[in-house]
């Protein structure tokens, strides 16, 4: 918040999960989940803007609302990264489909409202900072030429 006013804006989360197990995600099924590290991408437009988003997703929801709130009772967050006043979430979920690193772990995941495939990805290895930001960073170049 900057003067008590809600900042708005796109978010990416850097989960960490140590366990394979099935998961089930609310009405859109389940999903195995893997040791590894998943991004998930997201926008906070509503009221709070994005600290109140990440402030909700750093803790274990007791009753689960969105897609990420389930995958949260398995995994950690080891980062955020957040970029205020753009929408950019499914301009990052579609950089992010073309990373050969990254896999779908279930199709729909955070993008039941949009053409997205997904907004959430799974890494084997922990994704280098510089490479994410170097890609994305491409999208908020383009707006301000």
């Amino acid at each position: 918040m900057i003067n008590n006013i809600p900042v708005h804006g796109t978010y990416m989360l850097l989960l960490e999960c140590n366990n394979k197990l099935e998961l089930p995600i609310g009405r859109l099924g389940s999903m195995v989940t893997k040791p590894g590290y998943y991004l998930y991408v997201g926008s906070a437009f509503g009221t709070g803007g994005i600290q109140a988003r990440i402030n909700h997703h750093m803790q274990i929801a007791v009753r689960p609302h969105w897609h990420i709130d389930y995958l949260r009772t398995v995994a950690g967050v080891v980062n955020a990264w957040c970029v205020y006043g753009y929408r950019f979430e499914h301009e990052w979920a579609h950089s992010l489909m073309q990373s050969e690193e990254a896999k779908v772990p279930l199709e729909g995941f955070g993008s039941s409202d949009c053409d997205c495939t997904t907004h959430l990805f799974y890494f084997k290895r922990k994704p280098v900072k510089v490479e994410l930001e170097k890609m994305l960073n491409k999208k908020l170049a383009s707006v301000k030429d």
